[in-house]
């Protein structure tokens, strides 16, 4: 998910749109996104015969692109904007377009006489469709926040990260009995799913409301040092996530978990991020405390340890238990960065949290250097220039060498604030 955009239109609506219309269709949303974005390994596993080394392109691809859309995506409502395209059209056309993309893979295997072969369809569409949801949740964000603050702007926000993400582990539920034999149906489905999604802006008003700047009650001065680390924290962990998605269909397969199960099983770690979305929005017992971004940094690498080295150290059932303890912590781990990026930049006064090109650059960084991670191991075992037996440790390392790198820029950056303070 991105961050809000400033209204910018002078007709400014003197109220919010309806949270229950934002969190409808942000649900809605979610299921389909959730299912293309970082359940399409599944898919195309199912649909096209796509190995490990395939699925590492495909999410380069995704991550390339989806640097494209979340960057531009302020200067596309603006210019819109000036012309006199209201954003709830523009909303309403990125919704059309993201559910007439999903049509293109089925459509054109159901014109071929062999559809095995029509692979090079799923390349169109992800590019395509991966920047148009960088465009589509930058606006849904502005609706969001758009008048509102306070306490009312953090319930509203924490909410909607319970409700996004739970959309995501019902596609993935929804994906398991059907992803075997009709992975190319599923596109069409959630199709469907986009167009029926722009049903809500019924209730969304042309723009949304402008943003009220809040009146802050000073607060400690480290939480602007904890500002800076989950910043740098966050696209750190969006590495950690997308190395493991191309890698999970066949990590299941080798475990024994069939096709039905292996989507349902493999969401444990969105399962695991909606408990801590949750946990953190009830319990603020973390708020100021640094032990709170170091255990979320330490969930990510220790549940990520435990996934990729569990061919090393137990296989069979208990080798299962290992995989989904770890994406349990993964999950976790992922939930309470985003969740403190999120409060300390809305108690630190921007509220537009991380607003602007350059940190949806950083995320769409992340999602491109995860895969490149496991893409180059990937590419030498296919080369025959590493044992098959080594591509995990080697995965591994790559990872570690980025999250060593991360910690050393943390401590650094908040060792300079800490004496500014």
């Amino acid at each position: 998910m991105t961050t809000p955009l400033a209204a910018t239109s002078t007709r400014i609506p003197p109220v919010p749109a309806p949270l229950w219309a934002v969190q409808l269709l942000t649900f809605i949303g979610g299921v389909g996104t959730a299912v293309l974005t970082n359940g399409v390994y599944f898919l195309t596993k199912h649909a096209y015969g796509f190995d490990t080394l395939h699925n590492y392109v495909l999410a380069i691809v995704l991550g390339v692109t989806y640097i494209v859309g979340s960057s531009f995506a302020g200067r596309i409502v603006d210019a819109l904007n000036a012309r006199g395209v209201c954003t709830r059209t523009t909303l309403a056309v990125t919704l059309v377009l993201l559910g007439l993309v999903c049509f293109w893979p089925p459509l054109v295997a159901g014109l071929s006489d062999d559809p095995s072969k029509t692979s090079w369809a799923i390349w169109p569409m992800v590019a395509i469709y991966s920047p148009l949801t960088g465009i589509l949740w930058p606006i849904v964000e502005s609706y969001l926040s758009g008048g509102r603050r306070g306490n009312e702007l953090r319930s509203a926000v924490g909410w909607w990260n319970v409700v996004w993400s739970s959309a995501g582990v019902m596609g993935w539920w929804a994906m398991g009995p059907l992803v075997e034999k009709h992975a190319l149906a599923m596109m069409a489905a959630l199709g469907v799913v986009h167009f029926l999604n722009a049903l809500p802006l019924l209730w969304f008003p042309r723009v949304p409301a402008a943003h009220v700047d809040e009146e802050h009650d000073p607060h400690p001065p480290v939480y602007r040092a904890l500002l800076t680390t989950f910043r740098m924290l966050l696209p750190m962990s969006y590495v950690f996530n997308t190395v493991l998605g191309p890698y999970l269909p066949e990590a299941m397969k080798r475990l024994g978990v069939s096709a039905a199960w292996a989507p349902p099983l493999a969401a444990t770690w969105q399962a695991a991020r909606v408990v801590a979305f949750f946990t953190l929005q009830r319990w603020h017992g973390w708020h100021g405390r640094w032990s709170t971004p170091i255990l979320g940094g330490l969930m990510l690498l220790i549940g990520f340890s435990m996934i990729v080295l569990q061919p090393h150290i137990v296989v069979g059932t208990p080798g299962l238990t290992l995989v989904l303890a770890g994406l349990a912590l993964q999950g976790t781990g992922m939930a309470t960065i985003y969740t403190g990026a999120l409060y300390y930049a809305l108690e630190v006064g921007n509220a537009d949290v991380d607003a602007g090109g350059t940190h949806e650059a950083l995320i769409g960084l992340g999602y491109t250097i995860g895969p490149l991670c496991g893409l180059v191991p990937a590419l030498a075992v296919h080369q025959g220039w590493l044992a098959a037996g080594r591509q995990e440790f080697v995965v591994l390392g790559a990872v570690a060498t980025i999250a060593t790198g991360v910690s050393v820029a943390v401590v650094r950056r908040v060792h300079r604030e800490a004496r500014k303070n």
